[in-house]
């Protein structure tokens, strides 16, 4: 990471933008490793403010899926404080800005629970996980929707 990653311009951007970031040794802080229960270095955890945890992913990334992970990490974080709007643009943005990144499917995942959670109408959710079995077939992401997208009719 610190090789590859970190230093990468669009990566320190997008992190300076957006983060407060913190760095630590788990070896040599155990309070912070067991208090996020770190089991392997690296591990990029998102967090608010008062230090909960909403997102975590672990190893190295090369810039171009740390970059989407970060901003997945942010679209879980305001889904989980019931941030509906923030969360549905981080979701799509996701999607459309890093359509090749491994987070993209889950990311249509989520916003086709967010479609749901903005209209309350099943068929907006199932029009976004059909995204996902024509976009991303192979992703596990496409056999958790499988029988929602076939099961339910519009």
């Amino acid at each position: 990471m610190d090789t590859v990653t970190y230093p990468n311009q669009g990566v320190a951007d997008y992190i300076g933008k957006n983060f407060i970031p913190v760095r630590f040794n788990a070896q040599t802080n155990p309070e912070v490793k067991n208090k996020y229960r770190i089991l392997w270095a690296p591990t990029i955890l998102v967090l608010d403010s008062n230090g909960t945890e909403y997102y975590r992913f672990n190893g190295f990334l090369p810039p171009d899926e740390f970059i989407p992970q970060l901003e997945f990490g942010v679209g879980k974080m305001s889904l989980e404080k019931q941030d509906i709007k923030t969360a549905d643009t981080q979701m799509r943005r996701v999607v459309e800005k890093y359509p090749k990144s491994d987070i993209a499917p889950e990311a249509q995942y989520w916003a086709g629970v967010i479609a749901y959670q903005l209209t309350h109408d099943v068929n907006d959710e199932v029009t976004e996980w059909k995204k996902i079995k024509e976009n991303y077939p192979n992703s596990i992401w496409a056999k958790k929707v499988s029988c929602a997208v076939s099961c339910i009719k519009e």
